[in-house]
């Protein structure tokens, strides 16, 4: 039996180093689970899904070759849809292995700057191919983890490493590593080239949502996206977002008709975006499920976090625009 891991000579119990193995992890989703893609050794999720789900189609379609490089382009890649003739009913989609944007948070006002900058460029794209998703709350944000953890993340646990042991060390920053790419997930529900949709489902509860009224999807999306931005940002963090908040009420009225157009709203956020300074831009930000800091901790924590914000950004090129490979 091992230590403890801590640096003190207490014997592990049997119990607890079970834990420590990659067997001892559950499968969480039966629909999801993990692969190795044999061409080139990369972790890969593989979902069960119909095959008439919208998931299929608008998937292929925006990794199509014209598509799938376009910066602007936050659609979750299918890989590849493999199908069986023993299920003729049913497909399964390959795709990339990514990782819930709070895990971890971000750090600072300008790795939420990016987050927002991001998923608007990403909206605006899917709606001006005439895409919209329907349930892009936050929950269905996730971004590629890669460069925050070289070492990897176990899939069906994101707390440990592949192998099932413990991470070691400090959260990872987003600006350290040059920035992550954003991602939109689970077309499950979305439209492709319709102007007016039924349908109540989703993890936002919108205005308009009916099952026998018809509503404007697009305008559903900017809803959607900005009231991620107010449970994932504003309400998640001590201050220091309140620049979000224009924003956030421009694309959060009541009645459709008075909220913009995702291109609209990410000209919006660009004037936001201009008004930011270096100084409100490296402002660390302190999650409220860590609880409160003394004034004193505050201070060093923000100046230590300062010095090393200037070192990230002056020998870190930004590399959030490169799409997966």
């Amino acid at each position: 039996m091992g230590s403890d891991g801590t640096g003190s000579d207490r014997v592990r119990t049997p119990a607890e180093e079970l834990w420590d193995f990659e067997e001892s992890i559950q499968i969480t989703r039966d629909s999801l689970l993990d692969a190795r893609r044999l061409s080139d050794g990369k972790t890969v999720y593989l979902k069960y899904v119909s095959k008439d789900s919208p998931e299929v189609e608008i998937g292929q379609y925006f990794y199509s070759p014209e598509l799938r490089d376009d910066p602007w382009n936050r659609c979750l890649p299918l890989l590849e849809v493999l199908r069986q003739e023993s299920d003729p009913d049913n497909v399964i989609l390959v795709i990339p292995w990514l990782r819930r944007i709070d895990s971890p948070d971000p750090a600072s006002v300008r790795e939420c700057a990016d987050l927002v900058q991001q998923t608007l460029e990403g909206l605006a794209f899917m709606h001006e191919h005439k895409v919209a998703h329907r349930d892009c709350a936050w929950g269905n944000i996730m971004m590629d983890g890669r460069r925050l953890f070289p070492s990897g993340w176990h899939p069906q646990h994101w707390e440990v490493l592949p192998n099932g042991r413990s991470m070691k060390g400090g959260e990872p920053s987003r600006t350290a590593v040059g920035g992550v790419r954003y991602y939109f997930i689970d077309f499950g529900i979305s439209s492709h080239n319709e102007d007016q949709v039924v349908g109540v489902d989703g993890q936002e509860p919108a205005p308009e949502l009916s099952d026998t009224v018809p509503y404007d999807p697009y305008k559903l999306d900017v809803y959607i996206l900005g009231m991620a931005y107010w449970h994932f940002l504003i309400e998640r963090y001590y201050g220091g977002l309140d620049f979000l908040l224009p924003l956030i009420d421009y694309m959060t009225p009541l009645k459709p008709s008075e909220r913009p157009s995702a291109a609209e709203a990410l000209e919006k956020w660009k004037i936001v975006a201009k008004g930011l300074s270096f100084s409100a831009l490296s402002q660390r930000l302190q999650p409220k499920h860590q609880g409160t800091e003394s004034s004193f901790s505050q201070l060093v924590k923000d100046l230590s976090y300062r010095i090393r914000y200037f070192w990230w950004t002056t020998t870190t090129p930004n590399r959030s625009n490169r799409p997966l490979p």
